[in-house]
């Protein structure tokens, strides 16, 4: 009888003391999808990227565009989605069929593949060189952007030009816009933003404007994202002047107005260098990061330790700002 109450004892025992590590284990699970249920949406946005001309040609002689990039990839797994402006089709045909101009851009077919290593999610397609190979190309971009996992904002249509994304409970609407020869008016976009801004938690814009070269936006730049963000837009992340032009707080919310070239082949100070910027929508403030770069022979480097902390105090100039990170209240 004796012997039988130790058994007992000792099994009541090694059931509390497995459990009590069970609870454990549990209440550690809780938390840690607590926590993560608890972070911030995050997005992260570059300008524009090409992969035809003089970087398809150092593509030819084996260099990768995104070299520089792998090395910093820790930048891009900080967000939940990266995007970049796509300025071109990615379409295999003859180039005498595509449009006959002074700047015709043609992407390989493996360029979805490219994208996907250095750590990009989405792109916009809304912009002046979508349709270089006409309807057959933009039709064919589509297709090997889908076949290869990648979202894209900024289709031919309002009801196409944009995707709802559920990001931890919290649902993102992301447009693409083109506001140099798309022929959808901007105002047609004004109601759907406060259609989606009223159905979704978040409006992210990126939209293809403005003055090529030109260091500072115009006056139709400054009175369309004013117009966007009246109409509901959270951040808005501008691109086409191939060069960076000033952020802007306006009513709460963030104007970018140019990240200037991601990757490209244009020469010259102001042509070579840009920003990602990214954000975090938090519940009392939004967190706004800029991560500045330079081209070396058309392939972006992000810029470290003190050279980093000038352009930041300059391109931050207006506001108050912490580095190369600023923060805006809600």
């Amino acid at each position: 009888m004796y012997a039988v109450c130790i058994v007992v004892f000792i099994a009541l025992g090694f059931l509390f003391w497995r459990n009590r590590i069970d609870l454990g284990l549990l209440n550690t699970a809780t938390v840690f999808l607590s926590e993560e249920k608890e972070k911030p949406v995050s997005v992260l946005n570059f300008g524009d990227i090409m992969f035809d001309r003089g970087v398809r040609s150092i593509i030819n002689k084996g260099r990768d565009p995104f070299e520089y990039v792998y090395v910093e990839k820790s930048v891009f797994s900080r967000f939940d989605v990266v995007i970049a402006n796509l300025e071109g089709p990615i379409v295999e045909m003859d180039r005498a069929k595509c449009q006959q101009k002074a700047y015709n851009f043609q992407f390989a077919s493996n360029t979805p593949e490219r994208l996907i290593r250095a750590g990009i999610t989405m792109v916009n397609i809304a912009n002046n060189h979508s349709y270089d190979c006409y309807g057959a190309g933009f039709l064919s971009t589509k297709k090997y952007l889908r076949a290869a996992g990648i979202e894209y904002i900024g289709d031919s249509t309002l009801d196409t030009s944009y995707i709802i994304k559920e990001i931890r409970g919290k649902k993102v609407a992301f447009i693409g816009m083109d506001q140099t020869v798309s022929p959808l008016l901007v105002s047609k976009f004004y109601p759907l933003i406060q259609k989606l801004k009223s159905e979704n938690n978040y409006v992210v814009v990126n939209i293809h404007w403005g003055t090529e070269y030109k260091l500072v936006q115009t006056k139709t730049q400054e009175s369309i994202g004013h117009a966007l963000v009246d109409s509901g837009a959270d951040v808005v992340f501008g691109h086409h002047p191939h060069v960076t032009q000033p952020v802007e707080v306006y009513k709460g919310k963030v104007i970018f107005y140019s990240l200037g070239n991601f990757v490209f082949d244009q020469y010259g100070v102001e042509q070579t260098r840009g920003i990602g910027a990214g954000v975090s929508f938090g519940k009392t403030k939004n967190v706004f990061t800029v991560f500045p770069y330079v081209q070396k022979k058309f392939a972006p480097s992000f810029i470290q330790a003190g050279e980093k902390d000038i352009f930041c105090e300059k391109y931050l100039k207006s506001l108050v700002h912490d580095g190369c990170t600023f923060e805006i209240s809600l």
